[in-house]
């Protein structure tokens, strides 16, 4: 065999590869999404949501109901890459803390959750650029992304997170476009 018939081999090859890896990849993310994984696991999904928003002297992401939210937000109104890139997500989370733990995520410390939902952050990093738009467009967001986003959503959107959380008033008055916080000012909790 000469140089030039294995090279050529080995770029069909590794072409066939890329092509197959990714046929499955955005079959995955566009198949008919399997609901039932979010209801068994709304405490799991409750404490994900408590790591991203702790409870401190302001109410956390459990207190205000948060997975209820998100889980609604997922089945409803999430398009179906979303759905099932968040559903693989928490597969992906039971399976990795099963296999280096031992034990659901919700029974162990906060030091160990933390390094969980670092190791998926690290994970679901996206490409800089034109790539990532790219991947972002064909796949989707990573499930920490996705996570993130709709737990700040389901917060914010709460009785308590508009109210408690940051500044709201009911009757706001007239508009006022720029106007700079005082120090110690809460967010507003409106766009």
């Amino acid at each position: 065999m000469n140089r030039r018939k294995a090279i050529y081999t080995l770029f069909l090859l590794g072409t066939g590869t890329a092509v197959i890896y990714s046929g499955f990849k955005f079959y995955q993310a566009n198949k008919k999404p399997d609901f039932s994984l979010l209801d068994e696991h709304a405490d799991l999904i409750a404490a994900l949501t408590e790591n991203i928003i702790p409870r401190t002297d302001t109410p956390g992401a459990i207190d205000v109901n948060c997975a209820d939210t998100l889980i609604f937000m997922i089945k409803y109104n999430a398009d179906r890459k979303t759905q099932n890139n968040f559903i693989e997500g928490i597969r992906d989370l039971l399976s990795y803390t099963a296999s280096k733990y031992e034990r659901p995520f919700q029974s162990l410390p906060f030091a160990s959750q933390q390094q969980i939902m670092l190791h998926f952050y690290e994970q679901g990093k996206n490409y800089s650029g034109k790539m990532g738009k790219v991947k972002n467009k064909l796949m989707g967001q990573s499930f920490f992304d996705i996570l993130k986003q709709y737990t700040s959503i389901a917060y914010c959107t709460s009785k308590e997170g508009a109210t408690v959380t940051m500044a709201y008033s009911d009757i706001p008055g007239t508009y006022s476009g720029c106007v700079p916080l005082k120090a110690g000012q809460k967010s507003w909790s409106t766009k």
